[in-house]
């Protein structure tokens, strides 16, 4: 079997389809493995995907346990806590400390190989690369992101702009042990997440058009300007950080794709249904999606009824992940000065059962 790309959805699928007996080769486009990347959340859900993989402690002692979780508002005025047992099992870690665990355990990983197209025959499918190579296999996943090339012998899917971007960086200062926070604004938002190893996990966000480009003097100056004046820490979890490991990216989604799966080609996380940050399941749901599809091909002989299983189990939830996902963007990116205030009161007047109630079907739920 062939994944094709080399993140946190295709590791995992090469972990999961591996312990499930079968040859796997993972095709990766970056030329070397480096700890890219920033922070991470991993729900409850996440971590029980990860703990099918046999993954989780490994996963849990390069992190920090989540102990409290809150929404504020700019000037640090509480709205709402995530209630403590939506939290019990969540850890936050660097990206690339996880990806240093999945590698591990995912065998063959071959970098330097840029897939340029994959095609199916009566023997199987094959995988043409930049080079002028190819890779055949009984079986192609799909992990190759949201610009993916497999999904184009799958589906015509164009990415939606979620209207805002994002700036992301881990800065060398610890924060409140366990502290997941997010503090909404006017069309922005900043959120703080306690990642161990005196590191804290942080993004910034607002609204823009689309690959707008960055201000004069730099990423770290226009983001220190837009949070002058909000609570501590902040400011200086922001002064700490390096300028050149400041990520910036426009944030972009997938509508639901109609299918996930033709022939002997299949999909999973980004390529399958990419979603916003707005409930931070992005690589959970692709993990997830890599737990149930090596499991689906362990029970089944026949590919084609195994991966429409997969799918079956799988489309359902994504789509539901997607819509709250939007919905929290939207209230957090929220642009009008009347409409922040009425959302803040709103939002600090509802009952905590009743906020965190879809919430709670995500974190509890079994892959």
């Amino acid at each position: 079997m062939i994944v094709v790309g080399g993140g946190i959805g295709g590791l995992s699928a090469a972990v999961g389809l591996r312990g499930a007996g079968h040859e796997v080769v993972v095709l990766e486009r970056a030329p070397r493995v480096d700890p890219v990347g920033t922070g991470i959340t991993l729900f409850a859900n996440a971590m029980r995907a990860l703990a099918s993989l046999g993954l989780r402690d490994a996963v849990a002692a390069r992190g920090a346990a989540a102990r409290c979780s809150a929404i504020l508002t700019s000037a640090g005025r509480e709205l709402v806590q995530v209630p403590t047992d939506l939290l019990e099992g969540t850890i936050a870690i660097h990206r690339g400390d996880l990806q240093v665990v999945l590698g591990e355990a995912a065998g063959e990983v071959r970098l330097g190989v840029d897939v340029t197209a994959v095609e199916q025959n009566a023997g199987g499918v094959i995988v043409r690369t930049a080079s002028g190579g190819e890779e055949g296999g009984d079986l192609v996943v799909g992990a190759d992101g949201l610009g993916s090339v497999v999904r184009r012998a799958i589906a015509d899917a164009r990415r939606r702009y979620a209207g805002y971007t994002a700036w992301r960086g881990v800065s060398p200062v610890a924060i409140e042990s366990g502290r997941l926070s997010e503090s909404w604004g006017i069309g922005e938002r900043f959120g703080l997440v306690d990642i161990g190893g005196g590191r804290t996990y942080w993004f910034a966000t607002k609204n823009a058009q689309e690959a707008e480009p960055d201000e004069p003097g730099g990423r770290k100056a226009e983001i220190q300007r837009r949070v002058s004046g909000w609570h501590e820490p902040i400011a200086s979890v922001v002064q700490a950080a390096d300028e050149n490991g400041i990520l910036r990216n426009d944030v972009y989604y997938l509508d639901p794709l109609q299918r996930w799966s033709s022939g002997r080609i299949v999909l999973l996380g980004d390529d399958a249904h990419a979603t916003t940050p707005g409930v931070g399941q992005g690589a959970a749901q692709a993990i997830e999606d890599a737990v149930v599809l090596a499991r689906r091909l362990a029970h089944d002989d026949e590919p084609a009824s195994a991966l429409a299983a997969y799918e079956a189990i799988r489309r359902p939830r994504a789509r539901a992940v997607l819509k709250l996902s939007r919905r929290a963007d939207r209230a957090g990116q929220l642009a009008s000065p009347l409409g922040c205030r009425l959302r803040n009161t709103i939002v600090a007047r509802l009952p905590q059962r009743t906020q965190w109630r879809q919430l709670e079907a995500i974190v509890r739920h079994e892959p």
